[in-house]
């Protein structure tokens, strides 16, 4: 979304209330991807075509579990100041880039679903909450693997 500049740029220095939501993009898809909307609150202010911002975001992102990968939406919070050039001649600047790259470089990347999550099993990959007595069968000793064959 674009902020309105004229109100920062016709008063260079003065700093301005900020009250913006940013609304989600649709198709954004990865595995870590910011799906609620933005809210900014703070201030700003113009000088020499740079807007300098001093805002606190909320938002929701979403990330796989850190051990059992499975999807989770949690709410995020950041106090940030950062600067967006203004372009010459411009009546708004999109905040949505710098907003979302700070959001993503300082949230928790290895967030749980919960507390005593397991994880998968490092050897078949199943999940050790749906089975926490899971054990992998023992490898049929006439399948050869390639560690068996580079060994001297």
């Amino acid at each position: 979304m674009a902020l309105n500049v004229l109100e920062f740029v016709a008063q260079p220095g003065r700093r301005i209330p900020i009250d913006v939501v940013l609304a989600p993009v649709p198709g954004e898809a990865d595995d870590l991807r910011v799906v609620g909307e933005i809210h900014m609150r703070g201030q700003g202010f113009a000088q020499l075509a740079t807007l300098y911002i001093d805002v606190e975001m909320t938002t929701t992102i979403a990330q796989p579990c850190g051990r059992c990968l499975l999807p989770i939406e949690a709410p995020f919070s950041l106090r940030e100041s950062f600067t967006v050039p203004i372009p010459p001649t411009a009546d708004a600047v999109d905040v949505r880039p710098a907003a979302v790259s700070l959001l993503l470089s300082a949230h928790n990347p290895n967030v749980l679903c919960r507390p005593d999550c397991r994880g998968l099993c490092p050897k078949c990959g199943a999940d050790l909450n749906e089975d926490p007595s899971h054990a992998c069968p023992e490898r049929d000793p006439g399948t050869r693997r390639l560690g068996d064959i580079l060994r001297p």
